[in-house]
């Protein structure tokens, strides 16, 4: 199939973001957030939002020096999350409107150099000032969907062989491949991926896992695997994958691309230890290579060659040290096969299997959503001002599921699902 033009590019996208991503419903409100550089889709988006029926789209611009600028320069420890920012995110949820997220850095660097305490304070404010939003989306009470958008930096970050217009123009390719907007019938290709996605879903709940068993066969530097890591689940776990459902019956695909099945830890049923596969970004800072090991589901030690400094804040935030998701990826991915890393926790955990610090997604447990904060504590569920994943998937891991009957079943061989799990 040969590439549309740019402009019908843009539109094509536009509309299954919008009537995919976010299935927009008639006279249902929209918030769009994105950066500056993404403006070409955004205006599609609210053209194909408003085709769509769209009560009224609302763009947040995000700009990366500016936030740079406010965090070097002004007292954030005297600075409050503005009362007129809660009110709009207040009105959000009350009014059930979707979210469209748009990921993709014009600037990738431009928080490099603002220091990690006014980064970590800023953030925890920021994230504890609108907890009721981010609380009823990871509930699912709204439809939101993540989604990324090329700008010339990014492209050479990800294709730093090539010339910046080719970059640019190979990263619009993948994007469009790995979201599936290059097929036929891009929304029936979505609903191959999600009877697929929750075929594998369905195995492990039908199997009762309690336990994943992680070890990659690969050896780190002491000789012994890179990875040995139990992974215990809450009971009553439940695993999801693909589109999600609002309350009303509305289905969504929170993140496009998407590729995973995930689940929810319990905050104190992991041990052992794990090397990441590739970089992460907690606090919107690099780290790489990183080594973490856990006792009674706590981080007690970890290491990394890039971003140590920017570990050690991080896991000051409240809830940081302990697992909110466990995700499986199949090494097939198309991302993990394109044989490059993005940069970009959208596509690079959707490239391979990863956990995630912090926040507990509710869905992940039977009736999560109808559950308060305090019975979701009792089974064991993660509370956090954060949710970070970090990617730990190679073409050497081997997966075990430690089943409810003391059963084991074999999950993973070489980074691939069994045949058994794919049946």
């Amino acid at each position: 199939m040969s590439a549309p033009a740019p402009d019908k590019r843009l539109e094509r996208y536009a509309d299954l973001l919008i009537r995919t991503g976010v299935n927009l419903q008639p006279r249902q409100g929209l918030l769009i957030r994105a950066e500056l550089g993404h403006a070409p889709l955004v205006r599609a988006a609210i053209a194909s939002a408003y085709r769509a029926g769209a009560g009224y789209v609302h763009v947040e611009w995000v700009d990366q020096p500016s936030t740079a600028a406010m965090l070097t320069h002004a007292n954030i420890d005297e600075m409050e999350f503005p009362p007129f920012e809660i009110a709009r995110f207040r009105h959000l949820v009350d009014n059930g409107w979707a979210r469209l997220s748009l990921v993709g850095d014009e600037f990738p660097k431009a928080l490099a150099e603002v220091d990690p305490n006014a980064l970590r304070t800023w953030t925890i404010k920021r994230s504890r000032a609108i907890k009721f939003y981010t609380e009823a989306m990871m509930a699912n009470r709204m439809q939101w969907c993540v989604a990324g958008v090329p700008t010339p930096a990014w492209a050479q970050q990800v294709f730093p062989d090539k010339p910046a217009d080719e970059a640019f123009e190979a990263l619009w390719d993948a994007i469009l491949t790995m979201v599936r907007a290059d097929q036929p019938d891009p929304a029936a290709a979505w609903d191959d991926l999600n009877r697929r996605v929750k075929g594998v879903a369905a195995y492990l709940q039908a199997n009762q896992v309690t336990t994943l068993h992680f070890v990659d066969q690969a050896p780190g530097p002491d000789g012994k695997p890179a990875t040995d890591l139990y992974v215990g689940l809450v009971d009553g776990a439940r695993w999801v994958g693909g589109a999600s459902q609002t309350p009303a019956g509305v289905w969504f695909q929170p993140n496009m691309p998407s590729e995973e099945v995930f689940t929810m830890p319990h905050n104190r049923r992991t041990r052992g230890y794990v090397r990441t596969s590739r970089p992460s970004f907690p606090m919107q800072r690099e780290v790489d290579d990183a080594w973490f090991r856990f006792e009674d589901g706590e981080i007690v030690e970890f290491k990394a060659r890039v971003g140590e400094d920017v570990l050690s804040q991080f896991f000051t935030i409240d809830g940081a040290k302990r697992l909110g998701e466990v995700a499986l990826v199949d090494a097939g991915s198309p991302i993990f096969q394109s044989g490059r890393v993005f940069y970009e926790i959208l596509f690079d955990e959707n490239a391979a299997c990863h956990i995630a610090f912090g926040e507990a997604y509710p869905e992940c447990v039977q009736g999560g959503g109808n559950l308060s904060r305090e019975e979701l504590a009792a089974l064991g569920a993660n509370f956090s001002d954060t949710h970070v994943d970090f990617m730990i998937g190679t073409a050497t891991m081997n997966i075990d599921g430690l089943c409810a009957d003391g059963r084991s079943v074999a999950i993973m061989r070489d980074g691939r699902f069994t045949d058994a799990v794919l049946a």
